[in-house]
């Protein structure tokens, strides 16, 4: 490992190519330092190829010293070319954009002795001990947890959101910076963090500070502790929030615990965690696999492939040294390139459904940005490539040639070759023939018929409750009436118009009896049709108070089941106008099992009340709603409804509540036409147009 000081730059050599730049010790030519590493390496000593471009590198990286009056012109051009890419590289991550402001060392000398003690043999137990207490906490109560998860971009938490945020990363930076620090002083080398400040991920400010010193340390899991630090801190920290989520009622405390569990879980997950990008789970992961460079190399070996075995050069040099390098470095090029088109368009998407109409020009904005940088900066220096470069002077026309052959056949197969075409929606499964059943009358609950039984209107009692109010308003009545009765008795001995006005007396107070009575006979609840009840809460519900139409569960017949899908209005419009009415179904979360159905209705009038909570963005959707309905079942926008008949003789029987993905066969389209259709859905829904 080679340190540039001045920058802060590292520069990791092979074995070979170490014991060859050791030798250069201003006592002996670059000729003779080669022939010693041919006599003491033999097949393993670098080439002659290898030792004009490692000493290339060298100088471009200013690690080179000679006994030459210094080059400043040169120097000086290498350095605004180091500015140059400096620059470039700002302009091509506009979403995540890093300030430097101070120097945090002193700092860091100053409290590693206490704050890095943590990482040794007894803070790893520490930290075990503490993430089995978390994780018992967040299994206990991961129903309440995902329940609020549902609210965790509504505006009234963004700002406690922003918070948790902050300290999470403030935790995860010092982290690190406590690690390098402190093996650092074990090592004996490296462990110099001069570098704190801004950085704007997707234009959001968080702390950063630069440990990347702990590239000079000698013991590779000295090297992956400090890469997994800031990820352990967030784990531990999320395990102490979850101890104090569950253990706070509702409220300021309890909506900031929630919130570290769910930025610490996410952002490890899915950023800091994933070798894919290039954050600590992939310097961890090219530590363990001891390939460093592994990103550039990955792809210095893909345009190898290319240059080798399409354009047929000769002398072209092999990035991968062994058969598991090059397994690697195809898997890793190919992957990481996905995984990151794939997270900037989900991140452009999200910027599409939360940032307000004021600024709706950032995500067009932003998307020329990464098409430019992406597409239109990486194809021009293709074509310079091709045109210029002397590497090609012998194959240029066969690598044009292939060039224009490959493209050629990507933009038939993209823009003409027509393609199957698919659309999928989300739907809930439910009952055909099925009635919700509420309560009629107030009362507490002693008993009732679990869920799933069978059932009929002449069948077991669903739900027992009492009404000690109606049952004393039922006494007081009776006894009122006796003495209403003894009064006529008494009136018919006297007066005829006594007895007629004690008459009618009695007639109201019986019609009040007859009410009360109804009333008392409906806490006795009965099916309305024959069927299967269902009341997944039911059991919750013994002792509780319910009030006049409360909904408890409903009535259904489990063997003919129907699928409620929401559809956007150029979906549904596309289906009306197709004939074909043969869908394929699968469970979601369950693509194992596949059933077929048949489209029974799609109503043609929109509406903006959702079939159930379960398809909107607050339980795991696909459908956007607003977010202040407390219910989750107001849309955004408004949909259509179109109901799926499955077939009766299918093996898999679906469940009420599942939800279902259901797959429309669509005439054949090229690519392109399918790409741009899903472009402009994305563009008419942000604009409602």
């Amino acid at each position: 490992m080679l340190e540039n000081i001045s920058n802060n730059e590292f520069s990791r050599l092979s074995p070979e190519a170490y014991r060859f730049v050791g030798m250069l010790d201003g006592t002996r030519t670059v000729g003779r330092a080669w022939r010693i590493c041919n006599e003491q390496l033999g097949d393993g000593a670098p080439t002659q190829g290898e030792v004009i471009q490692l000493l290339g590198q060298l100088y471009s990286t200013n690690l080179l010293k000679a006994e030459l009056s210094p080059d400043t012109e040169s120097l000086f051009t290498r350095y605004r070319k180091r500015i140059k890419r400096q620059i470039q590289g700002f302009f091509t991550n506009l979403l995540f954009i890093r300030i430097p402001l101070l120097d945090p060392d002193h700092f860091l000398n100053r409290w590693v002795g206490i704050l890095g003690k943590p990482f040794s043999y007894y803070g790893l137990a520490v930290w075990s001990i503490l993430l089995a207490v978390g994780l018992y906490f967040v299994i206990s109560n991961f129903g309440e947890l995902a329940r609020q998860t549902a609210d965790i971009l509504a505006p009234g938490n963004l700002a406690l959101l922003y918070l948790s945020l902050v300290l999470v990363k403030v935790v995860h930076e010092f982290s690190h910076s406590f690690a390098c620090k402190r093996f650092g002083q074990v090592g004996g080398g490296g462990g110099e963090v001069h570098t704190m400040g801004v950085m704007f991920l997707v234009f959001v400010p968080l702390p950063y500070m630069d440990a990347s010193s702990a590239w000079a340390f000698r013991k590779r899991w000295h090297r992956v502790t400090v890469g997994a630090a800031g990820m352990m801190a967030e784990l531990a920290i999320a395990s102490i929030a979850a101890i104090v989520w569950a253990n706070t009622s509702a409220g300021t405390i309890q909506a900031v615990a929630h919130n570290i569990i769910f930025i610490a879980s996410v952002s490890t997950l899915l950023f800091n965690g994933n070798p894919l990008l290039r954050f600590d789970g992939y310097y961890i992961l090219s530590d363990l696999l001891e390939i460093p460079n592994l990103g550039q190399r990955s792809r210095n070996y893909l345009y190898y492939l290319v240059k080798r075995h399409c354009w047929n050069l000769r002398h072209v040099q092999n990035p991968a040294h062994s058969r598991g390098e090059r397994i690697w470095f195809v898997f890793y090029g190919i992957a990481s390139t996905a995984y990151r088109v794939f997270i900037c368009i989900r991140i452009l998407l999200f910027l599409n459904d939360r940032l307000p109409a004021e600024l709706f020009m950032v995500v067009p904005v932003l998307a020329c940005g990464a098409v430019v940088a992406w597409v239109l900066v990486p194809l021009g220096r293709f074509v310079h490539f091709l045109a210029t470069s002397t590497e090609l002077s012998r194959t240029r026309g066969r690598a044009v040639g292939s060039t224009v052959g490959a493209l050629a056949l990507l933009l038939a197969g993209v823009a003409i070759l027509p393609l199957p075409d698919h659309c999928r929606i989300e739907g809930i499964a439910e009952p055909a023939d099925f009635s919700f059943v509420h309560t009629e009358s107030d009362g507490f609950v002693l008993d009732f018929l679990p869920s799933g039984a069978s059932v009929s209107p002449h069948g077991p009692i669903l739900i027992t409750a009492i009404n000690p109010t109606l049952e004393a308003e039922e006494k007081i009545s009776f006894a009122e009436r006796r003495r209403l009765e003894a009064r006529r008795r008494l009136a018919q001995t006297r007066e005829t118009a006594e007895v007629q006005i004690l008459d009618e007396q009695i007639a109201a107070l019986d019609e009040k009896i007859g009410r009360v009575e109804r009333e008392l006979a409906s806490l006795h609840l009965r099916a309305p049709l024959s069927g299967t009840w269902v009341a997944p809460d039911i059991e919750l519900t013994r002792g509780d108070y319910l009030q006049r139409g409360e909904r408890i569960g409903f009535v259904g017949s489990l063997d003919d089941m129907l699928v409620r899908a929401t559809a956007g209005q150029k979906v549904a419009a596309m289906l009306i106008e197709q004939a074909e009415r043969n869908v394929e179904m699968r469970i979601k979360k369950r693509p194992d099992l596949e059933l077929a159905g048949t489209i029974e209705t799609i109503f043609p009038a929109g509406q903006d009340l959702l079939p159930s909570a379960a398809l909107g963005y607050a339980t795991g959707g696909s459908m956007p709603i607003q977010l202040r309905d407390p219910n989750g079942t107001k849309a955004a926008e408004q949909f259509f409804e179109i109901r799926v008949r499955p077939e009766p003789d299918s093996p898999v029987h679906l469940l009420t509540g599942q939800r279902v993905i259901v797959r429309f066969s669509m005439p054949s389209k090229p690519l392109f036409v399918q790409c741009w259709r899903s472009l402009r859905r994305v563009f008419q829904r942000r604009f409602r147009v």
